[in-house]
């Protein structure tokens, strides 16, 4: 038997606002979030997720968000949940600029989080706090995909 990697994503415009008549604009390339001024909102990302294969439960590997934080947003945090239960946790983070184009690799990427969790139960499902550092202006955060790495012993 052998690790059989299976790559689960979803379009942008499934992602949704925690704030209900958050100003969001969808498009077919993606969706856009409008943060207002000194505010932090979370975002919910639905990953699709096998959970079970060939009589296997899904290992999630890692979680993947194509995003770019305009003006003067910040992707703060980061939790990963497995149905009811948050599996993964990204906190301290202040990433900026666009990270929308594609998986980014090297040391640090900022659109890639690794989670290594075995035996996925119910569904993976992406939680982002994302911050509007300025006190006077709204900004943008943009989301072209996002999705998440399985594996499966079969």
């Amino acid at each position: 038997m052998a690790d059989k990697l299976y790559a689960s994503w979803a379009s942008g415009y499934a992602a949704f606002p925690e704030t209900a008549g958050l100003r969001t604009f969808r498009q077919g390339f993606g969706v856009t979030f409008t943060i207002p001024a000194g505010r932090a909102e979370w975002i919910h990302l639905p990953v699709p997720t096998p959970v079970i294969v060939g009589n296997d439960r899904a290992n999630l590997e890692k979680v993947i968000v194509l995003y770019h934080a305009r003006q003067n947003n910040e992707l703060i945090e980061v939790h990963v949940f497995d149905g009811p239960r948050r599996i993964s946790k990204f906190s301290g983070m202040r990433f900026t600029g666009d990270h929308s184009q594609g998986v980014e690799g090297g040391l640090s990427p900022k659109n890639v989080f690794v989670v290594r969790q075995p035996d996925i139960a119910f569904g993976i499902g992406v939680t982002l706090l994302v911050s509007n550092t300025s006190r006077t202006t709204d900004s943008e955060f943009f989301i072209s995909s996002f999705g998440g790495d399985f594996f499966h012993t079969l």
